[in-house]
């Protein structure tokens, strides 16, 4: 993007996103969405979460101090809400990590030459969520503050059909609400807000189930095919899916219908074929990732690992104590789920949970935790009880403003 296009307001960004969705939600179906149980209750969730994501980035953009010296130095800081910069403030605190490799195919493509493993490429990262920036980015003009609104519509989406899939799957009403809020207040969870896969794929894996359990198989396809294009794990809803399907119509499950079911590994499958177009390797998504020091192993090496080391909390780029303790909690709530005989969720969450920890890192994992979401259906069923929702709230609330403000600051443990 120029530079001009840059400079434009975040307020003219918004304006042109608004008519563009206004062009599809009239003044009656508004009406409508905003007396549905599942749009106030993502709504809530939505709001008070994203209030604390922003705020913390934005205060913590602004936040400028000396540091040097010895002994008694004093370290200042210079805070002003007045006149914010916010697009030019998201700009340089957001934009970071591995939201460099979307941004830079959102605007310039995938590097075609021939396959090689001497530096990093950025054949590791899907094409859907870049491509759709890419389009949104040429209505507005604007390229990283477009990807943040891109990210939040997608996750407040998201976040609707995770109150109507908890209820599709027999959870009461307040059981939805609470699995809503405990995935928007996740610590890691400000991931959604930005420029990366997280908040479309967790839209397209529930829309999928969602589909699927209102036996709209063909629209359960298409979602699993655009979420295979979004990441690799997206193939993982091609098994779930047939699970799905079998216990719906057993035993007269051969119907025409499940063809649709093969839609699936087409995102994956077309990406793999652009991939060896040009690069020559067709596997170059996953050979690649050797550059960033993953590798393939039994999944539970790197729990065994932290256990010999627990008092090990954080190292640069891991967060080692929350990605453990998210990464068992999910593998738990795959455990509970089975024995609540929720099988299609049950073997979504531990077959997720198993790929993203077959890499031997622990790295990301509450990342990668985050968007498998029959997790949060367990823990909101748990929160029944006050005391237990009382306090998931509260760690829930204090380590996203934490990790939020880690964030912000650039620190590497929250950046991955």
């Amino acid at each position: 993007m120029s530079e001009t296009a840059n400079a434009r307001p975040f307020a003219s960004i918004v304006g042109r996103m608004r008519e563009v969705v206004g062009g599809f939600v009239g003044g009656e179906r508004w009406r409508r969405m905003s007396r549905d149980e599942s749009v106030r209750a993502a709504a809530y969730a939505f709001v008070f979460t994203r209030l604390i994501v922003f705020l913390v980035i934005l205060v913590g953009g602004q936040i400028n101090h000396i540091v040097g010296g010895t002994g008694n130095t004093t370290r200042d800081f210079h805070l002003s809400m007045g006149k914010i910069p916010v697009a030019r403030l998201l700009r340089e605190t957001v934009v970071v990590a591995d939201i460099n490799w979307y941004a830079g195919i959102a605007e310039n493509g995938y590097e075609r030459r021939r396959f090689d493993t001497e530096t990093q490429h950025n054949w590791a990262f899907f094409p859907l969520f870049p491509l759709l920036w890419r389009a949104a980015a040429s209505v507005t003009g604007e390229l990283a503050v477009t990807g943040i609104l891109l990210s939040n519509l997608f996750f407040f989406c998201a976040l609707v059909l995770l109150h109507k899939t908890t209820r599709a799957f027999s959870f009461d009403t307040a059981t939805a609400d609470r699995a809503v809020f405990y995935l928007a207040a996740f610590p890691t969870s400000y991931f959604f807000s930005l420029p990366m896969t997280e908040a479309l794929f967790l839209f397209l894996t529930v829309g999928s189930f969602y589909a699927a359990r209102r036996r709209s198989w063909w629209l359960a396809g298409i979602c699993g095919a655009l979420a295979s294009a979004t990441r690799v794990t997206g193939i993982l809803l091609l098994p779930a899916l047939a699970l799905l399907y079998w216990l719906t119509y057993r035993p007269d499950w051969r119907r025409r219908d499940a063809l649709s079911l093969a839609l699936v590994p087409v995102g994956l499958v077309s990406f793999m074929y652009y991939l060896y177009l040009v690069t020559g390797n067709p596997l170059a998504f996953k050979d690649i990732l050797v550059t960033w020091g993953r590798s393939a192993g039994l999944f539970v090496v790197p729990l065994l690992q932290y256990l010999r080391h627990p008092l090990m909390i954080a190292i640069p780029w891991d967060f080692k104590l929350l990605n453990f303790a998210a990464a068992v909690t999910a593998l738990a709530c795959g455990l509970v789920l089975l024995k609540r005989r929720q099988w299609t969720l049950a073997f979504y969450t531990l077959a997720s949970m198993v790929v993203a920890l077959s890499s031997l890192l622990l790295q990301s994992q509450a990342r990668y935790a985050m968007v498998v979401f029959p997790i949060f259906m367990v823990l909101a069923v748990a929160g029944r009880r006050a005391r237990v929702d009382e306090l998931i709230r509260a760690v829930f609330l204090v380590l996203l403003g934490l990790m939020t403000a880690l964030f912000a600051a650039h620190f590497s443990i929250a950046m991955a």
